[in-house]
């Protein structure tokens, strides 16, 4: 008697097809990506254009100097963070995806520099941004002419600054999961080039 079932043996035993990618598919998928990276950036950068807008009208307009302090701070921020996001994340150009010699090696270098921009997002991305919050926070929370208590403004900032370290876990994790899936697209290139 066998301790092998007969359908887990016939399963184990096919043969497999190796699996192979087309360059049409890998050109297909490589502008796929880049179009997806083009629609990310520019989400972005009209966020950061929102930001900086509101943050730039408060450091003018409210009157207590570390309030507009921490808005100038976050707009200097912001725009770091627009820097780092060309330099470091930028789709590339029509011209430059179509004088790509072979285009698995260009979709895997994109790929790769994605992955390196998504991982290290909380060194370019969210730490740029976070002395100004803390700055703008404090200000507006112990506001001189604030007549809350001292320990409720005191609760208040904590809670903010913890929604605030909240939405940055988030945003970290977030790009952690597509760090993931980056992973085994590139996982996936190699084995296609591997054949």
């Amino acid at each position: 008697m066998t301790d092998r079932d007969p359908l887990q043996e016939l399963w184990t035993n096919q043969a497999q097809e190796p699996f192979t990618m087309s360059l049409a598919d890998i050109r297909a998928r490589a502008t796929r990506f880049q179009a997806r990276i083009r629609w990310r950036n520019a989400t972005e950068y009209a966020a950061s254009i929102f930001v900086i807008a509101c943050f730039g009208w408060f450091a003018v307009t409210i009157p207590s100097p570390i309030v507009q302090l921490g808005a100038a701070m976050i707009v200097l921020g912001t725009l770091y963070v627009c820097w780092k996001l060309y330099t470091l994340a930028r789709a590339k150009t029509a011209d430059e995806t179509d004088q790509a010699q072979a285009w698995a090696e260009f979709h895997r270098s994109e790929l790769q520099r994605q992955r390196t921009a998504l991982d290290t997002v909380w060194r370019w991305y969210l730490a740029p941004l976070a002395p100004g919050l803390l700055v703008f926070l404090a200000g507006a929370t112990f506001a001189p002419d604030s007549p809350a208590p001292l320990p409720a403004r005191a609760i208040l900032f904590g809670l903010s600054v913890c929604f605030a370290g909240a939405v940055f876990a988030g945003v970290a994790w977030l790009n952690k999961q597509a760090v993931k899936t980056l992973d085994r697209e590139i996982a996936a290139l190699d084995q296609i080039r591997a054949v």
